[in-house]
């Protein structure tokens, strides 16, 4: 059936929303604003993460040449500190290793080279050594070959037992030194020589300890009155 409200409209009832249905109204629009708010903001900040991304790797691809630089630098100068050290330890034997290193050439044979040499200071003091602290010289060498006889006969070269050739030899090389210490050796293949092989072995010499050099006696100036009495 159709109804018709014949009132007056000042007089007519109005139908209100009901507060249940305007707080889900409310609540819906509010909850849509926050989502549509947070997935701007999200987005943003995806785009800036993105950003400083970029930024990063490129200062990483910045940056990865000085630390190669850096790295190599940092080997160079440990490299320095390590001769520096070596000069040190060289200079407070008071041996003149030049003249001894030419004493050695001299008597070093042909098939017999050096991989490293060292002089190891030692704490320890030697009784009756004087001032100076004792050291070692430590060669790490090679000989060609697997001839044992070898490595014999350059031990007796050092020694100066076998004369080498040259205006020095092996007695003017040990003079020096108060031991040759005995260490055994090993055999590795070595292709870059002829033989493809070589024994490898390592020779300790201790340096004989150096008396300290005697002080200088102080001269007394002479004298004016002293004069006069000559």
């Amino acid at each position: 059936m159709i109804e018709i409200n014949l009132l007056p409209e000042e007089m007519r009832k109005v139908d209100r929303t009901s507060l249940k249905r305007l707080v889900c109204m409310v609540a819906a629009v509010i909850v849509v604003s926050a989502s549509a708010i947070g997935l701007v903001m999200s987005l943003k900040q995806y785009r800036a993460e993105q950003s400083r991304n970029r930024d990063r790797k490129a200062e990483v691809a910045r940056l990865e040449p000085l630390a190669r630089e850096y790295d190599v630098l940092s080997a160079e100068l440990d490299a320095i500190e390590t001769r520096i050290g070596t000069i040190r330890e060289i200079r407070s034997t008071r041996l003149r290793w030049g003249r001894k290193l030419d004493q050695l050439y001299a008597v070093l044979p042909e098939y017999v080279w050096f991989e490293r040499l060292e002089l190891k200071k030692s704490t320890a003091r030697t009784p009756g050594a004087g001032q100076g602290p004792a050291a070692t010289l430590v060669l790490e060498c090679y000989a060609a070959g697997a001839n044992e006889k070898r490595y014999s006969e350059f031990r007796r070269m050092l020694n100066g037992e076998v004369a080498g050739e040259g205006p020095y030899t092996g007695e003017d090389f040990f003079s020096d030194f108060a031991s040759l210490d005995y260490s055994g050796w090993s055999r590795e293949d070595f292709p870059e020589t002829e033989e493809g092989v070589a024994l490898k072995f390592k020779l300790e010499l201790d340096v004989k300890p150096l008396a300290p050099a005697a002080p200088a006696t102080p001269k007394r100036p002479v004298l004016a009155s002293q004069k006069g009495k000559e």
